[in-house]
């Protein structure tokens, strides 16, 4: 199978796990010829390359900034994205035989891309729907969905159907999102539609399993370990709704006998730092190496993820992954239509769940952890189980062998 990855993401090398490097570490251990168009935003300061790497066609595309910029230049630089993905497609990949075209959102602006990579190729389309735009951004408060200011809505919005529509196949990352997306898309054919999870590379998931705790690590970043320490890892942004965070921190640190520790980065982290900075029992640290990272999340007692309570979507942080490969115990603070509740209390048996607006719920789900100290252990095994059965990548990518291999025509 011949492979062709449309991204925006940053993929400066393919040493560092993400749940979209891992796809194509994972295509390329099975044998199939993998091509990559990935960016450098303008902000980073890098020309346009073409690379091979461990056998990887590679192209790092300069585009505009989207990301630590104004919403307005956000907004002209994902429109542009189109023609300059079909520019790049055409200039560096033309001479290839392609059979699937993998992309994943977001952005959602890639339709008239992936619509030029399917009739210049003759291949099957796969989107591996992570965001669902613009409703997450209405829900957030970020973007009306009526008026004059609605029609910026109105045109993303016919952008994502169009995006839909010229997909073949739509992996999405939990019964949740499935539901979702048909209930609010009704043209779409419910059998183009399947489960395809956040998930981690099979040779990391293995070598993880050897993983040792290292107390001494927090010692090292000024974390008691003689208490019970709960870490919260990745970005720090309008999503995970801060202002909740700042005051549910605030609330429990003088009620419980635990440690924070919070190692993040994104676009809201210096003003949600320089909030907290002086707030006892939470520790904040800068960006650490993965490697050591990973250490120190492993060294932790319990891994939190947190979203906006105001999400109508049912979102699936990949976070969670990390705590899980680590055999972390999970508390998820989210809002009410997520179905993270479900993973976390139900289906992995692997922690407690809260409402991301209540910081009286927020206390008793803290203090639960604590008063079930013994039982941690046993929790963080059985996500662990739970991620090896469910979540590890070579089961997604049978999926998409199984498509391209498939004379079905949806």
């Amino acid at each position: 199978m011949r492979v062709l990855f449309l991204t925006i993401g940053q993929m400066p090398d393919f040493r560092t796990p993400s749940v979209h490097i891992d796809v194509v570490r994972e295509l390329k251990k099975r044998g199939h010829e993998v091509c990559v168009l990935c960016t450098w935003e303008k902000r980073f300061g890098k020309d346009t390359e073409f690379v091979v790497e461990d056998g990887i066609k590679v192209l790092r595309l300069k585009i505009g900034n989207l990301t630590r910029c104004s919403l307005i230049e956000k907004g002209i630089n994902t429109v542009l994205l189109e023609n300059q993905f079909k520019r790049a497609i055409n200039k560096y990949f033309g001479k290839e035989k392609i059979d699937l075209v993998i992309y994943n959102t977001p952005p959602i602006t890639l339709a008239g891309a992936v619509k030029y990579a399917k009739k210049k190729f003759g291949c099957k389309s796969y989107l591996m729907l992570k965001d669902i735009f613009p409703q997450n951004a209405v829900d957030l408060g970020l973007m009306t969905a009526s008026g004059i200011r609605g029609l910026i809505y109105k045109i993303f919005r016919r952008k994502e159907i169009s995006l839909y529509k010229a997909s073949d196949r739509i992996g999405c990352m939990s019964e949740g999102n499935i539901r979702y997306l048909l209930d609010n898309n009704d043209y779409i054919n419910p059998e183009k539609v399947e489960l395809f999870p956040n998930a981690v590379f099979s040779e990391s998931v293995s070598v993880s399993k050897d993983k040792t705790r290292d107390r001494d690590l927090l010692t090292k970043y000024g974390i008691d370990n003689t208490k019970t320490v709960f870490i919260y890892g990745g970005n720090l942004g309008i999503p995970q709704g801060l202002g909740f965070l700042e005051r549910a921190l605030k609330f429990v640190v003088d009620k419980t006998d635990c440690v924070f520790v919070i190692a993040g980065g994104g676009a809201e982290k210096e003003k949600f730092y320089s909030r907290m900075k002086d707030v006892k029992k939470v520790v904040l640290l800068n960006y650490l190496p993965y490697e050591e990272y990973e250490i120190l999340c492993a060294s932790c007692d319990v891994g939190m993820v947190f979203l906006d309570y105001r999400f109508t979507i049912p979102n699936y942080p990949s976070r969670i992954l990390s705590y899980l490969e680590n055999s972390m115990p999970v508390l998820a603070c989210t809002d009410k239509n997520t179905d993270v509740k479900e993973l976390v209390e139900e289906q992995a048996e692997c922690g407690k769940w809260c409402f991301s607006n209540d910081e009286e719920d927020f206390l008793k789900t803290v203090q639960w952890f604590l008063d079930n100290k013994n039982n941690l252990k046993i929790m963080g095994e059985n996500g662990r189980r739970y991620l090896e059965r469910y979540f590890v990548t070579d089961k997604n990518i049978e999926k998409l062998e199984k498509f391209v291999n498939s004379k079905e025509n949806l």
